[in-house]
């Protein structure tokens, strides 16, 4: 079954969710939903800006191509502008258990690009959630990811979401 994502702002915030007949599902929190009729909000339709959208990092221009690890968590993605090929990852997996939902946390790979965590903040892409796990001899930060804008950047990824086991039940 494909998920058909919608993005939900309400009170000036917005929520990557699904819809399950009349409600949309916050996809990272299930608990949070969006009934029509019952509930102050509107839906946004994405637009295909920010697919092509080029940021620096490092000194060099790249795409920000949000894809999934094997076991669901998300992954953040960089590919490089001259060569899409070439590219970098500013996630690192630390989860042994596979995801439930879709996450909106990641651990942030500030062992090889420590300047990752700035640049996710700076672009609104992600905080810093404050926590920290130890991997090694480095402390990775885990970062709250902005869910709806990384789905702006790649839409076509995110059906590969499992988010299946989370079906509202009205």
């Amino acid at each position: 079954m494909e998920i058909q994502f919608v993005i939900v702002r309400s009170e000036n915030r917005e929520y990557l969710c699904y819809k399950a007949e009349d409600v949309y599902v916050d996809v990272s929190n299930p608990m949070m939903t969006f009934t029509d009729g019952e509930d102050v909000f509107e839906t946004v339709e994405p637009d295909c800006s920010l697919m092509r959208k080029e940021y620096g990092f490092k000194g060099e221009r790249f795409y920000l191509v949000p894809c999934f690890y094997g076991n669901g968590w998300l992954a953040l993605t960089l590919a490089s502008v001259e060569d899409e090929q070439e590219y970098i990852v500013l996630s690192v997996n630390l989860e042994e258990m596979d995801a439930l939902g879709l996450p909106d946390r990641t651990f942030i790979d500030v062992n090889h690009y420590p300047e990752a965590m700035e640049f996710l903040i700076a672009n609104g892409l992600a905080t810093d959630s404050g926590y920290r796990r130890r991997s090694g001899f480095v402390e990775y930060p885990m970062a709250t990811l902005n869910l709806p804008l990384l789905y702006r950047h790649n839409p076509q990824v995110f059906q590969k979401a499992n988010i299946e086991q989370f079906e509202y039940e009205p």
